[in-house]
């Protein structure tokens, strides 16, 4: 095509101008220059588009770079249109285009859009239902490439998490097995220690006393202050058995194994000693074999809780703290590894809220997690529950970096971010404000240096039943 009769023959023949006058697409060919994209990338994320582009030969790809793997969006054929459309609020581009192939195309400038409204109402509404028609492949492509992206964050969580007390479990059943084995070979030995009545009292005592394993809430000082009281004395009463850090671990003191050993033949007190620090070696195996198992059951259950929630189709009663709950603990391993203190303060009286519960999960996830990522070095995170006569509040503070008033005005933009590239896709606030005010409820932000805080507040009376679709 070369001309604009054969421009104008193209069009009217065209699906996307279907019902289009004639002399519309005629005005819109005069007042139109051409140009030819040549094959490659055009337009960056965040470039901005300054025409209405109708594309006559070749064609359009948009796509997305995620975890380093493009992302097909949509494609744009000959015949249709793309680029800056009336009342749409997407000035530039949120991914990039390519042409797959030297493209020619009709631009329109925007400075003309009002004679467009103002002459050609069939020409307009054609490119209205473009604009709706992208929208919504957009936002729902990028909702689920949102709603991806955080799952795989959280499932990547889950295995760190699970792989810590799994590997723990395998570990402690090895010294389990090795310290039963240690017992059995000492218990020829302990058969033979002849002690009489008084003996096994003042043996039994001592065994008897509580000796909770402490060491881990012990002060780095303080626990190698007892170690070494312990080394010296062992080394004192010729002793080379390597059981410091257990009895230290079991709150154990040098005393205690003087009493031991002052009420005990000196011929036996080594065999006594060995049998102690084995018997002492299993309870810890164990309870760490339990405590392994513990976590793991409660992740596990972290996870069918939220899961479950994704499931539900009707609105119904929410207890927001269960939720918040589960989502702290999917996302701990991010918290340790950006070194992130955190602050749970969930109040105890919270009422349930009528809401969707597997989309308020993605509420606390977006909010908690931009949170985190605005502390990738350290710094506190606040949650808070409240609630009063008439409302609901959740809140997410951070001590992180802040906003910048310029990006505090846009960050609930569709497609807006200020993340690195494949970090995200710009709709996770977006999705938020959308699901809270399906909610009726409203979201609040503050920011400054130091410190950023999200407070989302929802109604305690049920509200209207919406719509499940946001």
């Amino acid at each position: 095509m070369t001309t604009a009769e054969e421009f104008v023959d193209f069009l009217c023949l065209s699906e996307h101008f279907r019902g289009v006058p004639r002399e519309q697409i005629e005005w819109l060919v005069r007042e139109s220059k051409t140009q030819t994209y040549p094959q490659g990338l055009i337009f960056q994320p965040g470039d901005v588009f300054d025409d209405l582009i109708i594309i006559l030969e070749g064609g359009f790809r948009a796509y997305s770079i995620q975890s380093g793997q493009r992302k097909v969006q949509m494609s744009a054929p000959a015949g249709s249109a793309t680029g800056q459309l009336p009342f749409s609020r997407m000035k530039g581009s949120p991914v990039y285009i390519e042409a797959l192939e030297p493209t020619l195309v009709l631009s329109f400038p925007t400075s003309r859009f009002h004679d467009l409204l103002r002459e050609n109402y069939e020409l307009v509404e054609v490119l209205v239902h473009a604009m709706t028609d992208r929208v919504r492949h957009f936002t729902t492509n990028h909702w689920q490439s949102e709603k991806l992206m955080a799952l795989g964050k959280l499932s990547a969580g889950v295995a760190h998490e699970m792989n810590n007390p799994a590997s723990a479990i395998v570990r402690n059943a090895a010294d389990l097995q090795k310290h039963t084995g240690s017992l059995s070979e000492s218990l020829r030995t302990m058969a033979a220690i002849a002690l009489n009545d008084a003996e096994i009292a003042v043996l039994t005592t001592i065994l008897n006393r509580p000796h909770e394993m402490a060491a881990s809430r012990l002060p780095l000082l303080e626990r190698k202050k007892r170690e070494d009281q312990l080394l010296d004395w062992l080394d004192d009463h010729g002793i080379q058995e390597d059981c410091v850090t257990t009895f230290v671990e079991f709150g154990f003191t040098s005393d205690e194994l003087e009493e031991i050993r002052s009420n005990v033949p000196s011929s036996v007190f080594p065999s006594i000693l060995l049998w102690l620090t084995n018997s002492l070696e299993e309870r810890k195996a164990i309870h760490e074999i339990w405590t392994a198992s513990k976590r793991i059951s409660e992740l596990v259950q972290s996870v069918k809780n939220y899961t479950r929630m994704d499931q539900v189709q009707d609105m119904q009663e929410v207890r927001i703290n269960d939720g918040i709950h589960n989502t702290l603990t999917m996302l701990e391993h991010k918290m340790r590894r950006n070194s992130v203190e955190q602050l749970e303060e969930l109040a105890d009286d919270i009422p349930p809220i009528m809401g969707f519960p597997g989309e308020l999960n993605q509420v606390w996830t977006n909010i908690i997690d931009n949170a985190l990522d605005a502390m990738p070095k350290g710094g506190v995170l606040t949650v808070r529950t409240a609630s009063d006569a008439e409302s609901v509040t959740f809140s997410v503070s951070d001590t992180g970096s802040g906003i910048s008033p310029e990006n505090l005005e846009r960050i609930f933009d569709p497609f807006f971010t200020t993340k690195e590239v494949g970090e995200g896709t710009g709709v996770g606030l977006d999705l938020v404000q959308k699901i809270v005010k399906q909610h009726q409820g409203t979201v609040k932000v503050t920011s400054q240096p130091g410190h950023t805080e999200f407070r989302i507040s929802f109604p305690r009376t049920t509200p209207k039943q919406a719509g499940h679709s946001v």
